[in-house]
């Protein structure tokens, strides 16, 4: 059953009567509740009455036809023929008989503009969503990319370390090996010059006090105190008591300072 608009304006005044009454008993707070209420379905009432309106002027193409106005002939003719008892009874059946079904007439506007704008919202939904999974394609690409130079920077890494290990124990190795060969050098050396050194002492040892005396008379002092030191006692001390006084007691004295 179609509600009429007298119909909605009776109830709202029905309620607005009501919701007077009730105000006056009510708190602050339950006013302004009130108040957003009556408002809210005041504005209901409105859209709805809107929708009614709307819908009834899409489904009766023949509304349009009974609101123009009537052409003058008709005016005139409806003017001068009288009404008869039973054209009254007939346009008070009319009035009284339920009006017609209305058509099915055009869909509306509104709901194809949601669909669209729905339509329209879809798609782009689906335009972020292709878009944000691309970039997390990309991402996911990138991170593959970061891990695998990741792994080999590790190994490098890896690799300069172990090459930095053996580096250092060649180096190790080789001033090992050098500082051997060179102790083993200065051990053949020391030989060789305490094998000369011997052979020296036995030679001044066999050789006549005044002709070793001759000899160191020649020589430097450091010299001359190095072979009485490679000689025996005994034989220095005959070498020395046929040197100068003088130059004997100065290699007597060297002998000394560098006795252990």
């Amino acid at each position: 059953m179609r509600t009429t608009p007298m119909a909605e304006r009776r109830t709202d005044r029905i309620i607005l009567s009501r919701a007077s009454r009730g105000r006056r008993s009510l708190s602050p707070a339950q006013r302004r509740s009130y108040l957003w209420t009556l408002a809210g379905g005041l504005v209901g009432s409105t859209v709805l009455l809107w929708i009614m309106v709307q819908l009834g002027q899409a489904s009766d193409p023949k509304s349009k036809a009974t609101l123009t106005p009537a052409r003058p002939s008709e005016r005139s003719a409806s003017h001068a023929a009288p009404s008869s008892p039973v054209a009254e009874s007939e346009m008070d059946e009319q009035s009284l008989a339920p009006p017609a079904p209305a058509l099915q007439g055009p869909a509306l506007d509104t709901p194809r503009e949601i669909l669209d704008m729905l339509d329209l919202r879809k798609r782009d939904l689906d335009r972020r969503e292709e878009a944000i999974r691309q970039q997390e394609e990309r991402l996911m690409m990138v991170k593959a990319e970061i891990e695998q130079l990741l792994t080999k920077n590790e190994a490098l890494e890896q690799r300069l370390q172990q090459a930095r290990a053996k580096q250092d124990q060649q180096a190790a190795d080789a001033k090992a090996e050098h500082t051997k060969a060179q102790l083993e050098r200065e051990r053949r050396a020391q030989a060789h010059k305490n094998e000369y050194q011997a052979q020296l002492a036995k030679m001044y040892e066999t050789m006549a006090p005044e002709e070793a005396a001759a000899r160191l008379e020649r020589m430097p002092d450091r010299k001359a105190v190095e072979i009485l030191r490679l000689v025996k006692g005994k034989t220095a001390g005959a070498i020395l008591a046929q040197i100068k006084v003088d130059r004997a007691a100065k290699l007597t004295e060297q002998l000394l300072t560098l006795a252990p």
